[in-house]
């Protein structure tokens, strides 16, 4: 299925005759499909702009790209197609209840992880947090962050044939204290919730 879509999306910018810093012209559009219907990983896209713009340059462009399809999908569904996904969509999200609890809790934080970590598909995390009491805001900065923590992450190991061992070393020296720093934030702001979660699980 992957090799099949990088196929198709070759095909693409050959058929527009895009390169260089001209993709964007589509993968910007790409990215908000990705966000939309979630048919291909982004993955894809971050390797194409590494490839185009180097490492930093390329991680910066997909951030940048999947920031903005991420939140013109959010407010697509919230402000435009609430209701109608709701009812079509909603008993589809019953199998995701445990994460829209801790997204409902957590807010930002439950982003930050499940952007990083693959566990749920990218529109479907742009679905719950649209049909979720989170403000507006709080889903900015928590999709910010975690699409930064993913694109450095899975940029920084795509990039293994590209840039020597050193620089490799420091891109993930550097991503450990991010994530590091995230962490103790998240800790200290959610103590008392992390305690009531633990004596819940006990008792």
């Amino acid at each position: 299925m992957t090799e099949s879509i990088n196929a198709w999306i070759d095909w693409l910018l050959q058929t527009l005759g895009l390169s260089g810093p001209s993709i964007l012209f589509a993968t910007l559009p790409l990215a908000l499909l990705q966000s939309l219907f979630g048919f291909f990983p982004f993955a894809i896209l971050i390797v194409l702009h590494v490839s185009v713009f180097n490492v930093i340059g390329g991680m910066l462009i997909s951030w940048l790209v999947c920031n903005v399809g991420a939140v013109l999908v959010y407010f697509l569904f919230r402000r435009y197609l609430y209701s109608w996904f709701d009812k079509k969509w909603g008993s589809k999200l019953k199998r995701y209840d445990k994460w829209q609890r801790y997204l409902d809790r957590y807010g930002i934080w439950t982003l930050v992880l499940l952007r990083t970590v693959p566990i749920i598909p990218n529109n479907v995390i742009n679905f719950m947090a649209a049909v979720s009491p989170i403000k507006a805001s709080a889903f900015i900065w928590g999709t910010v962050l975690g699409n930064m923590s993913y694109i450095w992450l899975f940029g920084t190991i795509s990039s293994t044939l590209i840039v020597p061992r050193e620089e490799w070393n420091g891109f993930l020296t550097w991503y450990a204290v991010f994530i590091v720093i995230l962490i103790g934030i998240f800790i200290r702001r959610h103590w008392g919730h992390l305690q009531e979660d633990k004596r819940s699980r006990m008792n």
